[in-house]
């Protein structure tokens, strides 16, 4: 549905730090969508002064980043204060230039210049490009995004999931998977934590909240402006949500339920996590995220609306109005998710109208709103980020020599989780990864030694050892002698090493002890048995020392490892109980919005009951009045007879 309209534009290009005014006569053609996390818009313009262009046309073929500010508003029926103006300000994406010639001066052609731009928000231009492979330890998800917002991109937080410290934070979008860009991790962010991501165009700003903004003072609306009203009803979600941890020692299968769920079909999430605040914290966030829709509105407008309609802006249904009795969304509070908006000029040529500041436009405009206590966030598609990565690390192990081959293993005492420091050079980050035995069966227990390299796979926030990329120092026998090693101890000076090999290609297997001068061998070859124990003559005696840097170290771990066990299950808790309390009151709201609607029918219902009644008795009086009428008539002739 198409209206014409006369509307007022104004445009400014911030180019090369310079701005250009356009005046909105001059914009032949312009679109905007506009949703609750972001927009997309395009504009066509023309000029007619190649002189006072110059600059403009200079500025505009050079790569500079594009800063676009258009605002569109109404001119006709306007109130005493009228609404602000519909705004959107993002960077360029795209860029076309023509012209046409229009005579000539001084034998040059002179030429009408039309200007095209693309452009969108900032966030959805930059972050989109944007593909960062990076590792954070001990920040918050609000520094991470705080360091990546450049200049031009606004961000507010009022959620604490973003501002709890997180031990890692791994961003893994970089050239491994092409698919996913930092503006995708965003989206996947929020929405796989149950928050929220929405834009505010008219103060061009992000927020993520771990709830919906509750908006101002609903506007009416009144029905003359509205040509169309459809009733969208959207998808119900039908299944429930298992959250299952495969831990052998506490498995456990907890079960989120959602009223509309069809029994038998579920979503399964599963972890394997030997805490249970972690599952917890889990069931705490499917809970969030199991939220049902509840229907929506699409109004497609006769007219340019006189009061504000913008994504996040409260609209009322007004009652007094021509809206459908019917309509369920009669006298109730919606907030709009969603405009389109075009305009085609109906003067479209490069001449008319170039210095005005309106013009007369072929325009379409329709809105999506959502009730406004629906709990469900309206996040963009996107692609998942693919994890997990793969970077190099080095075992870390406080004391003692860069050679030694020591370990350092970290256990929490509340649930007895035991941890390995791995030290990843690359962004010169120190993670903890599980100490597990790898791909080893339980009976063997060989921990990784100091410095040594293993591949470490990076998740999001957790870290694994996918498997070491090296061997000791002196570990590795010649390659003649086809041997094999098994080399335990500190160093070379102090070590026990068990080495089968060949020799005059017959098998030899020795177990030779070392501690400094004091040397022990068993050996076995063919026909002889050796086995001797005996001081090497010229060796420096070693002189035990005892390096208490591994105990503070362990200390250290163990209490950080601690601490940080309390926060989780703190935080967990906190989760837990504000999840449920906020289910309530969304469900408390809801049956409130029921009850109330129920009562508005009932008492409709009564009204409309006792105004027939009322009306039957007036029927009914009106009857009696005109037999009393007539007999009355009669007797008033009887009695002129009479006299």
């Amino acid at each position: 549905m198409s209206f014409q309209e006369r509307l007022k534009l104004e445009l400014t290009l911030t180019l090369g730090g310079q701005s250009f005014t356009i005046p909105g006569g001059q914009i032949k053609h312009f679109a905007v969508r506009l949703s609750s996390h972001g927009f997309t818009a395009s504009v066509t313009f023309w000029t007619g002064l190649e002189t006072d262009d110059a600059s403009l046309f200079t500025h505009f073929q050079k790569p500079d980043l594009v800063k676009v500010k258009l605002s569109i508003s109404g001119v006709y029926d306007l109130p005493d204060s009228p609404p602000d103006p519909l705004v959107v300000q993002g960077l360029a994406r795209a860029r076309r230039l023509g012209g046409t010639p229009h005579g000539s001066l001084e034998g040059t052609d002179r030429r009408f210049r039309r200007y095209t731009i693309e452009f969108a928000d900032a966030a959805q231009v930059l972050w989109r490009q944007h593909r960062p492979t990076v590792l954070y330890t001990d920040k918050a998800m609000s520094d991470v995004l705080t360091g990546f917002k450049a200049d031009a991109i606004q961000l507010n937080y009022d959620w604490d999931v973003l501002t709890a410290q997180q031990p890692l934070l791994c961003l893994g979008v970089g050239e491994d998977d092409a698919a996913a860009s930092f503006y995708d991790f965003v989206c996947w962010y929020v929405d796989s934590r149950g928050g929220f991501w929405t834009y505010d165009s008219q103060q061009n700003e992000y927020t993520f909240s771990g709830s919906k903004p509750a908006g101002g003072q609903a506007a009416s609306l009144g029905r003359p402006q509205v040509e169309r009203v459809e009733v969208l009803l959207p998808p119900v979600i039908r299944h429930s949500v298992r959250v299952l941890n495969s831990f052998a020692e506490g498995a456990t299968t907890d079960t989120v339920d959602q009223s509309q769920a069809v029994t038998g079909v579920q979503h399964d999430v599963l972890l394997r996590t030997p805490i249970t605040a972690d599952a917890e914290e889990r069931k705490a966030i499917e809970e969030t995220r199991l939220r049902v829709r509840q229907q929506q509105l699409r109004l497609v407008f006769g007219q340019f609306p006189t009061v504000a309609v913008y994504p996040g802006a409260l609209l009322k249904l007004d009652k007094g109005g021509l809206w459908n009795p019917a309509l369920k969304s009669a006298g109730d509070d919606y907030r709009v998710i969603e405009l389109s908006l075009t305009g085609s000029a109906l003067a479209p040529g490069p001449q008319e109208g170039l210095q005005e500041s309106g013009a007369g436009y072929q325009a379409e405009l329709d809105a999506r709103l959502e009730q406004k206590s629906d709990p469900v966030p309206n996040l963009p598609a996107y692609q998942p980020p693919a994890y997990p990565i793969y970077v190099e690390g080095k075992m870390h192990s406080p004391g003692g020599e860069a050679t030694d081959r020591i370990y350092l293993t970290l256990e929490d005492e509340k649930n007895s989780v035991s941890t390995y420091r791995v030290t990843v050079p690359l962004w010169n980050q120190t993670v903890s990864v599980p100490a597990e035995p790898i791909h080893f069966p339980g009976e063997f227990y060989f921990p990784p030694y100091k410095n040594s390299r293993a591949l470490l796979a990076l998740h999001f926030d957790r870290a694994d050892i996918h498997r070491f990329l090296d061997w000791g120092e002196t570990v590795r026998t010649p390659q003649d002698g086809q041997g094999d090693q098994l080399l335990l101890g500190k160093n070379k000076t102090s070590q026990t090493a068990f080495t089968h090999d060949y020799q005059d290609n017959k098998p030899v297997w020795q177990l030779a002890r070392v501690s400094g001068n004091d040397t022990e061998t068993v050996r076995m070859s063919e026909g002889a048995l050796l086995l001797q124990t005996k001081e090497v003559q010229g060796t420096p005696t070693t002189t035990p020392t005892y390096d208490v840097t591994p105990q503070v170290e362990t200390a250290k771990g163990d209490l950080s490892a601690g601490v940080t066990g309390a926060v989780g299950e703190a935080t967990a808790a906190y989760r837990k109980s504000s999840t449920a309390v906020n289910t309530k009151i969304s469900s408390a709201t809801s049956e409130t919005a029921a009850a109330l609607e129920a009562a508005e029918g009932e008492v409709s219902s009564q009204v409309a009951t006792a105004r027939s009644t009322l009306q039957g008795a007036l029927d009914g009086l009106s009857g009696r009045t005109a037999a009393l009428s007539s007999a009355a008539t009669d007797a008033k002739a009887t009695l002129n007879g009479l006299l």
